[in-house]
């Protein structure tokens, strides 16, 4: 079934990125308190573990599935939103099933494997800490669970809920666009001005190109804001996006 979209003549800029943001915003905060669950019930985990046993068992096991199920239901409800968000008239179910297959094939397990190794690593990390000074199993227990819910968790928790809901997004407004087969389609960068924003983001604000051309962002090639094949340089705590246009439609800055 060929999707079809709801005729646009005038985009307003500014309302498009205020629109995008707020939808992913409210995304990101449902999956950092999810992800500062998940880290909680990890350092738990492995505080049973290395009490009982005195080394870690099935810690990084669990904290692989827990969040390899946590980010997939993320992405899917993200995808499913954007998606939405552009073919509002469309009744159709499970229109978005390939697009989010796809997603989670090229990007989903590689993020699980990411998160899940410096997560594993910051504990392995503490048990050395604490077997060089000779602390004990009970405080070093002790450690592996406050590590896994004080302000390092925290701290990542914010920035994946972040980065992975960008990335997420980005990526659904871009494959829907191009299932829309729109002749001559066109995408813009668009940038926050603000102080927090990456110089090199700024200087690609307002930038057009044809749909299925790449944004080319410091030397790395980007089909869209957030595109994880810019690399960690351009993606980590990103808040800019792409808006979509045809040749007739009017843009508004």
């Amino acid at each position: 079934m060929k999707l079809q979209r709801k005729q646009r003549n005038r985009i307003s800029i500014r309302r498009e990125y205020i629109e995008q943001n707020r939808l992913r915003i409210s995304y990101e905060r449902r999956l950092r308190l999810q992800l500062l669950t998940l880290f909680a019930e990890v350092g738990q985990k492995g505080q049973q573990e290395y009490r009982q046993a005195g080394r870690l068992i099935n810690t990084g096991i669990k904290l692989s599935n827990d969040l390899r199920e946590t980010l997939d239901n993320h992405y899917r409800s993200v995808i499913d939103e954007f998606g939405l968000r552009i073919l509002r008239n469309q009744k159709q179910e499970n229109r978005f099933d390939t697009i989010i297959k796809e997603f989670i094939r090229l990007y989903g397990a590689i993020r699980v494997t990411q998160i899940s190794n410096t997560t594993m690593r910051q504990i392995n990390r503490i048990i050395r800490a604490g077997e060089v000074e000779g602390l004990g199993v009970p405080v070093i227990a002790g450690n592996i669970f406050e590590s896994m819910r004080g302000s390092f968790s925290k701290f990542r928790s914010a920035t994946i809920a972040r980065t992975e809901t960008h990335t997420a997004a980005s990526y659904a407004n871009h494959a829907i666009n191009q299932s829309l087969n729109i002749p001559k389609q066109m995408k813009r960068w668009v940038a926050v001005a603000d102080e927090r924003a990456r110089p090199w983001h700024t200087a690609m604000n307002g930038t057009e190109l044809p749909l299925d051309e790449d944004f080319v962002v410091r030397g790395m090639p980007m089909s869209y804001t957030g595109d994880p094949r810019g690399g960690a340089a351009n993606t980590i705590n990103c808040r800019c996006v792409t808006v979509y246009f045809s040749p007739e439609d009017e843009l508004d800055d």
